[in-house]
């Protein structure tokens, strides 16, 4: 850490899965690390475990009412002392197996602003209080190279996130500030689901959270745009953005068909 500034790293989606890996990951690199989510227990948590270093922000990432919490917070507190934002993480997200006909206008609602637009609007929140040499990291997923039918909505917003992610790292190329976007496959959390109407889900080259996110962090210091954890998923996701994807939806579609 360097400068004058308070050094602070802001993750959203922190309390759990991938985004409590990002805050283990990070927590020594800072002065603060703002964690964003919307159980206020689980981010006192956080500060249980982690220490006086986690300033928790409780936010509702489906409502864009919430974004100016973030906003007021980092104007209230650049007038009290100054502060660069060395990282910032948007982890936050969520999605189930589902036919489209099946998502109420409430849940589209929900993905399309947690996944989309709150992460554009974060990330212009927060661009201004970052210099050359900060990390600003999206987690996109495996499926944005993909459509994924029963996950349709899922991987649309993920697409979203991935071109803008990488778009936007060209655009902040002169500034210094490094940009990348995390695709991984499937990834062991409470997220995922161990069974479907009675059957067990088998969720193929599954890893675990704690090495998607160090394999993000080492990318990122490395100047990666794009990170991907594990050799296969890599090529899996080659082929995906290199061929044509009529194979592909087909075989996820005749996948996912048994346990709906």
């Amino acid at each position: 850490m360097s400068g004058s500034a308070r050094q602070i790293a802001i993750i959203t989606g922190a309390a759990g899965g991938l985004g409590k890996e990002f805050v283990r990951q990070l927590i020594d690199d800072v002065d603060e690390l703002w964690a964003i989510g919307r159980n206020v227990e689980k981010l006192e948590g956080l500060k249980s475990e982690f220490g006086a270093k986690i300033v928790p922000l409780q936010m509702d990432l489906s409502d864009v009412k919430s974004f100016s919490k973030l906003s007021d917070k980092l104007k209230a507190e650049e007038k009290k002392s100054a502060l660069q934002i060395r990282w910032l993480v948007n982890n936050a997200g969520a999605g189930r197996f589902g036919a489209s006909k099946d998502f109420t206008t409430q849940e589209i609602s929900v993905s399309v602003t947690t996944h989309c637009t709150a992460i554009a609007s974060i990330c212009n929140i927060c661009i201004p209080y970052m210099k050359t040499g900060d990390h600003l990291v999206n987690v996109a997923s495996q499926s944005a190279f993909c459509p994924l039918p029963y996950m349709n909505l899922y991987a649309a917003t993920k697409a979203f996130v991935y071109s803008y992610t990488r778009a936007l790292g060209e655009e902040l190329r002169e500034s210094g500030i490094v940009v990348t976007a995390v695709c991984p496959g499937w990834i062991q959390t409470a997220l995922l689901p161990e069974s479907l109407n009675g059957r067990k889900v088998k969720f193929p080259l599954i890893v675990t959270a704690d090495k998607v996110a160090e394999k993000a962090i080492k990318d990122a210091r490395r100047g990666k745009p794009l990170s991907i954890y594990r050799f296969a998923v890599r090529v899996v996701a080659w082929l995906q953005r290199h061929t044509s994807n009529d194979f592909s939806v087909k075989f996820w579609a005749n996948s996912v068909k048994k346990y709906l």
